[in-house]
C-alpha cells in the first residue's frame, strides 16, 4: 500500500542550470533582456563607443588635408599725391578661393593618435561587454536564490502542514494518557522548529523576490513575460572544465585582465605621442582663387592669385620653434597702388622660449602611467586566478554537499515511510515521527543551501572566464 503521507516530500529543491527545462530557460532569459534593455550602465556604454567612433573619425581625418573655402573683401580710403597736395579716394579689395593646409611629416604624432583612440573605442567595447555581463551575473544570482527559495518554501510548507497535524495527534494521545507531559511538549518543540524554518524561508522568499525585481528593473514579477516552472532536475550539473582549464581562461578571456592589458597599450601609445613632439612637424599651406582691388570709381576685376608656404614647427625641450617660407603671386591687373607686389617670398622663424613646459609633464606622466598600468596587471592576473581558485573550490564543495544531502534526503523518505507504517502499528511514538520529519525539513534546507552555493560560484566563474562552463 501506497503511503500518502510522504509524497509532499516528492517536491524536493533545487537545482539550477540554465539549460534545465524550457519554462525555466525562458523566464531566466526574459529577465536577462529586459535587464539589459533597462539598465543605464548598459545604455551608457554604448553611447561610449559611439564617441570612441567619433574620435577615431577625427583622428583619421588628421590624414588629410584641411580644406577651408574663404572670402574677403574690404572697403577703405587712400590718400594719393596730386598738385594740390592729397586727395582721398575710396576703394574696395576682394579675395575669394580654396586654402588647403596637409600635414607632410608630424614625426609619428598622428598615427599613434589613431591608434590609442582605436585603442580606447576597443577599450570602450569591453566595458560595454563588462557592464552587461555584471549584469547577467547579478539577475542570474538573484533568480538562482529566488528560485530555491519559492521551492525550498513550497516543501517547507507541505512539511509543517504534516508536522502541525502529527502535533495535532500527540495533543489527543497526551489527553488519552498514551504520552508523557515531556513528550508532548518535545512534539511542540519540533513543530516550533519546523515553523521557524518555514518563517525565516518565507522572509528569505519575500526579500529575494525584491532583489529579483529590482535586478531586473521592473515594479512585479507579472511584468516578465514568462512563468518560473515548480518542476526541477534533481541531479546537480557537472562542468565539464578542470580548474586548470578555468585558470588558463583568464589570461585570454578575462575582461578586466583584457582590459588592462588594452590600457598598457594605449600608455604607450601616449609615449609615442609625446615623443613625436621632439620631431619637427611640417606643413603645406596653398591658397588658389582670385583677388583685386579697385578705386570705386572702377569696375573691380579679379585676377588669379596663389600662394604655398612651407610651415614647420619643433618643440625643442620646452622650447618652440616655428618657421615659414611663403611664396604668394598675383597676376597684374588695374590696382590702386602701382608700387603693389605681385610676386612676395618671406622667411619668418620665431624661437619662444620655455613655453612648453607641459612636454616634460606629459613625458613623465606617460612613462608613471606604463608602469601603474604594468603593476596592476601582475596583482589582477594574480588575483584573478586566486578568485577562480576559490570559486572552483567553492563549486566542487558545494556539489559534493549537495550529493550527499541529496543521498540523504532519498535515504530519510525512506525511513520516514518506515516510521510511518510503524506509527500506523503503534510500534513507535508519534514524536519520534515529528523528530524524524524535522530532520528531513532540516535536510531540505540545507540542500537548498548547497544548491545556491554551487550555482553562484559557477556563475563567479563563468564571469571571471567569460565562457560558458555548463
Amino acid at each position: 500500500m501506497k503511503i500518502k503521507y510522504i509524497s509532499f516530500f516528492t517536491l524536493v529543491c533545487v537545482f539550477f542550470v540554465s539549460t534545465a527545462c524550457f519554462a525555466m530557460d525562458e523566464f531566466l532569459d526574459e529577465c536577462l533582456k529586459l535587464a539589459q534593455a533597462r539598465d543605464m550602465k548598459i545604455t551608457v556604454a554604448a553611447e561610449q563607443i559611439e564617441l570612441a567612433q567619433i574620435r577615431v573619425t577625427n583622428a583619421l581625418r588628421s590624414f588629410f588635408p584641411q580644406i577651408t573655402l574663404q572670402r574677403q573683401s574690404s572697403k577703405g580710403k587712400t590718400a594719393l599725391a596730386d598738385d594740390l597736395g592729397f586727395s582721398k579716394e575710396e576703394y574696395n579689395s576682394e579675395q575669394i578661393g580654396v586654402r588647403a593646409v596637409q600635414g607632410i611629416y608630424e614625426g609619428g604624432g598622428t598615427k599613434a593618435t589613431l591608434t590609442y583612440n582605436q585603442l580606447m573605442m576597443d577599450a570602450s567595447k569591453l566595458n560595454y561587454t563588462k557592464a552587461k555581463e555584471e549584469l547577467y551575473a547579478k539577475v542570474k544570482l538573484a533568480y538562482y536564490e529566488y528560485l530555491t527559495l519559492k521551492v525550498e518554501y513550497l516543501a517547507l510548507s507541505k512539511a509543517f502542514e504534516k508536522v502541525e497535524t502529527l502535533f495535532n495527534k500527540t495533543r489527543v494521545e497526551y489527553k488519552a494518557k498514551a504520552i508523557s507531559e515531556l513528550d508532548l511538549a518535545e512534539s511542540e518543540n519540533f513543530r516550533d522548529k519546523v515553523a521557524n524554518l518555514l518563517n525565516s524561508s518565507r522572509i528569505n522568499l519575500e526579500f529575494s523576490t525584491k532583489k529579483l525585481i529590482e535586478a531586473v528593473g521592473v515594479n512585479t514579477l507579472e511584468e516578465i513575460p514568462a512563468t518560473v516552472s515548480d518542476e526541477l532536475p534533481t541531479d546537480v550539473p557537472e562542468m565539464s572544465f578542470t580548474l586548470q582549464d578555468c585558470i588558463s581562461f583568464i589570461q585570454t578571456n578575462n575582461l578586466d585582465v583584457q582590459i588592462a592589458k588594452m590600457q598598457m597599450e594605449m600608455s604607450d601609445s601616449k609615449i609615442k605621442i609625446n615623443r613625436a613632439k621632439v620631431h619637427p612637424k611640417l606643413y603645406l599651406d596653398g591658397f588658389y582663387g582670385k583677388s583685386g582691388e579697385a578705386f570705386v570709381t572702377e569696375p573691380l576685376e579679379l585676377t588669379t592669385s596663389w600662394s604655398v608656404a612651407a610651415k614647420m614647427s619643433w618643440s625643442l625641450w620646452g622650447n618652440s620653434l616655428a618657421a615659414s617660407y611663403s611664396t604668394d603671386r598675383t597676376d597684374p591687373t588695374e590696382i590702386v597702388d602701382a608700387s603693389k607686389r605681385v610676386e612676395t617670398t618671406t622667411m619668418d622663424i620665431q624661437l619662444s622660449i620655455l613655453d612648453d613646459l607641459q612636454y616634460f609633464i606629459d613625458a613623465k606622466e606617460s612613462k608613471v602611467s606604463l608602469k601603474q598600468v604594468n603593476a596592476e596587471l601582475i596583482d589582477l592576473l594574480r588575483d584573478s586566478r586566486l578568485s577562480v581558485e576559490k570559486a572552483y573550490n567553492e563549486y566542487l564543495v558545494s556539489l559534493n554537499e549537495a550529493k550527499t544531502l541529496r543521498k540523504e534526503i532519498e535515504l530519510k523518505e525512506r525511513k520516514l515511510a518506515f516510521m510511518k507504517r510503524r506509527n500506523d502499528l503503534y510500534e513507535i511514538q508519534t514524536v519520534d515521527l515529528m523528530e524524524e520529519s524535522w530532520n528531513y525539513a532540516e535536510a531540505i534546507s540545507s540542500y537548498a543551501r548547497a544548491s545556491y552555493t554551487n550555482h553562484a560560484s559557477v556563475v563567479e566563474l563563468e564571469k571571471l572566464t567569460l565562457m560558458t562552463l555548463r
